[in-house]
């Protein structure tokens, strides 16, 4: 199963079609806008949370797949949104700062979504992926919220970064970078992962492409 998670950074339905011609069977598409400004090919579903019509956190999938949003899914958690594939969870993720989690900073969202899941984040097979929001070394961590924070519970549970066990390189190391702030190419950050507990049998990183985003997609193959 190819997985994809693209921040699509000021959704156009061009930059969608675009990204679903990779021809992955789920993606993971932070900034993705509502279902009712979307249009799908067909054979494509589409889950979807947020607060802002043209941006919000979406899952589309191959109707191929016998894929449903679970009945314990927390609308609290902003923006967290779990898929079941069968008995493999996908949790999409996209800390966001609302009106409803303020002054909360991202590691903080990030990490307390995830405890409220870990009993079905546990029981499944299951691949944690997308905007993170969060890297070393960022204003306002701390020891018990930041991006260590969280690799440190993803180690506990048995997860793994896809890209720092493929490429063997430290947290707050990377050689790569899968955000450009203000499409800079100098001021460059990695913000996007995607952690695991399945054997993982591909992960890329695409090629910065600033027509699209200022974010990097990436691709896991499971």
């Amino acid at each position: 199963m190819k997985i994809i998670s693209y921040n699509i950074s000021r959704f156009s339905q061009e930059k969608l079609d675009h990204i679903l011609s990779n021809k992955a069977e789920i993606y993971i598409l932070p900034e993705l806008a509502c279902p009712q400004m979307v249009s799908l090919p067909e054979g494509y579903k589409m889950e979807w949370m947020g607060d802002i019509d043209f941006k919000g956190l979406g899952i589309v999938w191959s109707s191929r797949l016998n894929a449903e949003r679970p009945d314990w899914f927390k609308p609290k958690h902003q923006y967290f949104l779990p898929l079941l594939v069968g008995e493999t969870l996908i949790m999409a993720a996209w800390p966001t700062t609302t009106e409803q989690n303020k002054p909360k900073r991202y590691p903080q969202i990030a990490l307390e979504a995830l405890m409220d899941y870990e009993p079905y984040i546990n029981e499944h097979p299951t691949v944690i992926i997308g905007d993170m929001n969060c890297y070393k070394g960022q204003s306002g961590e701390t020891k018990e919220f930041s991006i260590q924070a969280i690799f440190d519970l993803m180690k506990e549970w048995g997860f793994k970064s896809a890209y720092h066990h493929k490429t063997g390189e430290a947290l707050g190391k990377e050689s790569m970078a899968t955000y450009h702030h203000l499409f800079k190419e100098e001021s460059r950050f990695f913000l996007d992962y995607a952690f695991t507990n399945i054997p993982i049998k591909d992960f890329q990183l695409f090629e910065w492409d600033r027509e699209i985003s200022d974010h990097v997609g990436l691709l896991l193959e499971i």
